[in-house]
């Protein structure tokens, strides 16, 4: 309603708690739900369509799971055969490895048994070296072989003198002269 001044008139109305307000006498609008209300809807339902697809696809992988399992758990006589000979064989590789790798311990232990024993006899060997070497004087041999052997110094007649011609070694043709 207008007033006289040309404005429209705005009633509140109270009833119960409620409070109700008019301005002026018109509909705005003829909708009485908003349009986003029915995308709404759509979205809900495609939203239930998508689950209730989702449902029946994870139903129908269990039940396929399901009959997969039955049928792991089903043996036959060719089955258990198979089974049977590859723990056999299995088996047999195994107790082959084994035996290798105790031959291999055992000749690892004799090569150790082995190195000591060698190890040892060059111990010996180089001690009783030094052992006849210390206990040889080359005075008492140069004595033993003059006075007893009748050994003696070479004369000068006796010493032959070779030269060499800057090679680090030299050949021999023939005999060396008395």
């Amino acid at each position: 309603m207008r007033e006289s001044n040309g404005n429209y008139r705005r009633d509140y109305y109270r009833s119960g708690g409620q409070t109700t307000y008019i301005a002026g006498n018109t509909v705005r609008r003829m909708d009485a739900m908003p349009d986003y209300w029915e995308n709404e809807q759509k979205r809900r339902k495609e939203q239930e369509e998508r689950e209730l697809l989702e449902r029946k696809r994870r139903r129908r992988q269990r039940a396929i799971a399901r009959r997969n399992q039955d049928k792991a758990l089903v043996m036959n006589v060719g089955y258990v055969t198979f089974l049977t000979i590859a723990a056999i064989v299995t088996c047999i590789t195994a107790g082959f490895y084994i035996k290798l790798q105790s031959d291999i311990t055992m000749r690892m232990e004799k090569i150790a048994a082995l190195e000591t024993t060698v190890n040892q006899m060059r111990t010996d060997n180089d001690a009783t070296e030094k052992r006849l070497a210390t206990s040889v004087k080359l005075a008492d041999v140069k004595t033993e072989a003059i006075q007893v052997l009748g050994m003696a110094y070479p004369s000068a007649e006796q010493i032959v003198y070779y030269e060499i011609d800057h090679a680090d070694f030299m050949s021999q043709y023939g005999e060396i002269p008395d």
